[in-house]
């Protein structure tokens, strides 16, 4: 009896033995196993935080710029004005008058048209070339000293029309900045008198009849 007491001791202290042994290397591995894990994922996050960007105490951002309004852009410049389209050989007052409805009012406009779209705009006659006419209004351009010169003002009215305005005096008109009927109504006679002097003329004329014309125009 002693004999089987002595046995059961024996395999309770191994089993016992056993079931501490195993539980230690399985809390031992566990713990191991979340360390690895733990330090795998601190390089990562070490990582993403170095790609934030940090912000520079010495960087000064520049102010925003606002855009101009309309009432502080500058005037239109003396350049901005139409050209006598009628100084190209084959252009008449009807062609010119169709080609300032299409929007174009310079030599230099005219130039940058190819010429199939310049014959739709004029509605020209079989003869007529204008291939030539883009030829010329290159030369006048560089002629002129206005090579490249654009208009973006009214559309110009035909100053002739009225009794005593001939094609130089228009020219002189539109030189000045006066290419409308409101806008040479709207001028005094000293103004006229300005910009078509006296001494270059045979005859005196009556700037009060050109601006009171244009009013009723």
């Amino acid at each position: 009896m002693a004999e089987w007491s002595l046995l059961w001791y024996v395999g309770a202290g191994f089993l016992l033995g056993w079931v501490l042994s195993t539980l230690t290397e399985w809390l031992w591995s566990r713990g191991r196993r979340a360390g690895a894990e733990a330090g795998g994922r601190a390089p990562e996050t070490l990582a993403r935080r170095s790609r934030q960007p940090v912000a520079d105490p010495t960087r000064i951002d520049p102010p925003a710029v606002t855009a101009p309004t309309s009432g502080q852009q500058g005037s239109a410049s003396s350049n901005n004005r139409p050209d006598p389209l009628t100084d190209i050989r084959g252009i008449g007052d009807v062609y010119e008058r169709r080609l300032y409805e299409a929007g174009i009012f310079t030599w230099h406009e005219l130039s940058l048209v190819d010429g199939d779209t310049l014959r739709a705009i004029t509605k020209a006659l079989p003869t007529s070339n204008p291939a030539d006419w883009i030829e010329q209004a290159r030369h006048l351009a560089a002629q002129n000293g206005r090579s490249g010169a654009t208009y973006t003002g009214p559309l110009p009215d035909d100053l002739t029309r009225i009794r005593g305005i001939d094609q130089v005096f228009e020219q002189e008109l539109v030189r000045a900045g006066i290419v409308t009927f409101r806008q040479l109504a709207q001028t005094t006679a000293p103004e006229l008198a300005a910009i078509i002097p006296a001494h270059r003329l045979d005859d005196a004329i009556d700037f009060a009849a050109w601006i009171a014309e244009a009013r009723e125009l």
